[in-house]
């Protein structure tokens, strides 16, 4: 299949130097599309970039903090006057065995809405961004309250302001519910705000990966344990662990002009997980806890 993004733009794909997000950068530059790499760790990033050129994509790199607003505020300006952006795949993210409740909040959902954001008017009409979201974000127990504050924007747009507020929920001080719930709040941002990039033909969506057999998903599954990981594996409908090329190649088929009428949606990519544990179903109590299935870089 031909994969393409708008003509004579790039295609950029954050957390390239993660198991998903180089499978998503390797993908793309075997379907010569140009490549705009960004990640915090620039040698690991170069290496990507050098793997992806060797098939001839033109790539080039960006090292940046997504919780640097300054640094974010700095790579929109440069980006806006010598690229034209036609695709976002965002893999940036942090699971609950990498850091703490706060800064799991931050990366994988205050920051990472304020970083596309910021893209927004970069995007050529008929681009697309695709965030990464996870299967968790169907697991976690309905919390009205949590709903309504993470949803704030105005309380979200103060940093400091806003963790104070969720500090006061128990159930966001522990680093696996808070990413549970970050990614929840990043799936229902997408919903939401793709008719808002739909008024200037721009599509967004979301994608939310199962257990995926990556380094990082291999130390989440680490923390669950061997006996609840294997009854987990149990309810994958075609029984295996997903990859990062599974990913991949969901998210460059949403990123390019073969999805040109999807936008406001979620991409379950989880082997039929979720599917195959409604809710309420006695399956599903375990995970309703910090070790919540984490499916990661």
């Amino acid at each position: 299949m031909d994969i393409t993004i708008p003509a004579e733009s790039v295609l950029l794909v954050t957390g390239a130097a993660g198991g998903m997000g180089r499978a998503c950068a390797l993908l793309a530059a075997e379907h010569e599309i140009p490549l705009l790499l960004a990640d915090l760790n620039s040698s690991a990033l170069e290496q990507v970039a050098e793997e992806c050129r060797r098939t001839g994509s033109t790539t080039r790199c960006q090292s940046f903090d997504i919780t640097d607003r300054d640094a974010v505020e700095s790579l929109t300006v440069e980006l806006a006057s010598n690229v034209a952006i036609g695709g976002i795949i965002h893999t940036i993210g942090l699971s609950p065995q990498m850091a703490d409740w706060q800064r799991i909040l931050d990366v994988d959902f205050v920051s990472s809405v304020a970083f596309l954001e910021s893209l927004r008017p970069l995007l050529v009409p008929g681009g697309a961004a695709v965030c990464i979201a996870s299967m968790s974000a169907y697991l976690v127990p309905p919390d009205e309250t949590l709903e309504k504050l993470i949803f704030d924007a105005a309380l979200r747009d103060s940093k400091t302001t806003f963790t104070d507020v969720i500090a006061h929920q128990p159930a966001m001080t522990d680093s696996g519910m808070a990413y549970a719930w970050a990614k929840r709040a990043l799936r229902n941002w997408a919903l939401q705000a793709a008719a808002a990039w739909g008024q200037e033909g721009k599509r967004l969506v979301s994608l939310s990966p199962g257990l995926i057999d990556t380094d990082v998903g291999k130390l989440e599954n680490a923390a669950l344990g061997a006996s609840r990981l294997e009854a987990m594996k149990q309810g994958i409908a075609v029984s295996r662990l997903g990859t990062a090329e599974d990913i991949a190649a969901s998210a460059l088929f949403l990123v390019s002009q073969k999805a040109a009428y999807i936008t406001g949606c979620d991409l379950l990519v989880d082997g039929g997980f979720v599917g195959g544990a409604p809710p309420g179903d006695a399956s599903m109590k375990p995970l309703m806890h910090s070790a919540l299935p984490v499916p990661m870089k």
